[in-house]
């Protein structure tokens, strides 16, 4: 008896779950690898080669010129650092969900109960908290291909298309678009603002694209 080969996702349903592993990644602490992704045009060409292949279109004039201007590996570093990750008190557009109102703790809780209900947990020793941006992201990452196996096995995708839409709605879609409004007054560099950008623009899509499937 032979193994069974390795069973493959619609290409669209893969296209949006391989996006979300591309910004998780991208809303990382910014290493000189990813900085050569983006000043070498790699990371641009591969964030546009998903965008072919959604199932829905982001709107034509979004800009994604700046995803290639990478700079100075030290100044990429510095602004993300000046305007993510420090601050007097906070950073000034902050990455964390529970910083954008309400109660901090109660989306840490609630981000975890979305993980644990599907069997997933943030790992012991993992350097960013559970209502950071790069850990909703790869929850979605996940949820998507969950998504795409359920519906290659002929099983019902619906539960976990709702709970792509419940999750977006109260988490990233939730406090992503005030972290795009106030971040014009910090002046970013082009990289990050388009950065931005694109992450609001996918949000917004796809909780678009998932109520869509369920009505």
């Amino acid at each position: 008896m032979t193994d069974a080969p390795p069973m493959a996702i619609d290409q669209e349903t893969a296209a949006r779950s391989e996006l979300y592993g591309l910004l998780a990644d991208a809303w990382e602490f910014p290493t000189r690898e990813f900085h050569l992704q983006v000043e070498s045009g790699l990371f641009r060409e591969h964030a546009e080669a998903l965008l072919s292949v959604l199932p829905y279109r982001l709107p034509g004039d979004l800009n994604l010129d700046g995803l290639g201007e990478a700079g100075e590996y030290v100044d990429f570093q510095a602004d993300f650092i000046r305007v993510f990750d420090v601050g007097t008190v906070r950073p000034p557009c902050p990455l964390y969900g529970g910083e954008w109102g309400g109660s901090r703790k109660q989306s840490m809780e609630e981000t975890l109960r979305f993980y644990r209900f599907f069997g997933l947990k943030v790992e012991e020793g993992a350097h960013e908290l559970p209502d950071h941006v790069t850990v909703e992201l790869e929850f979605m990452r996940i949820m998507a291909f969950t998504e795409g196996m359920a519906r290659a096995r002929g099983a019902d995708p619906l539960p976990s298309v709702r709970a792509e839409r419940d999750f977006l709605a109260r988490h990233p879609g939730r406090w992503w678009p005030l972290l795009r409004r106030k971040l014009p007054s910090q002046q970013p560099a082009r990289f990050w603002e388009s950065l931005v950008s694109l992450t609001g623009e996918a949000l917004a899509a796809d909780l678009a694209y998932v109520r869509g499937m369920l009505v």
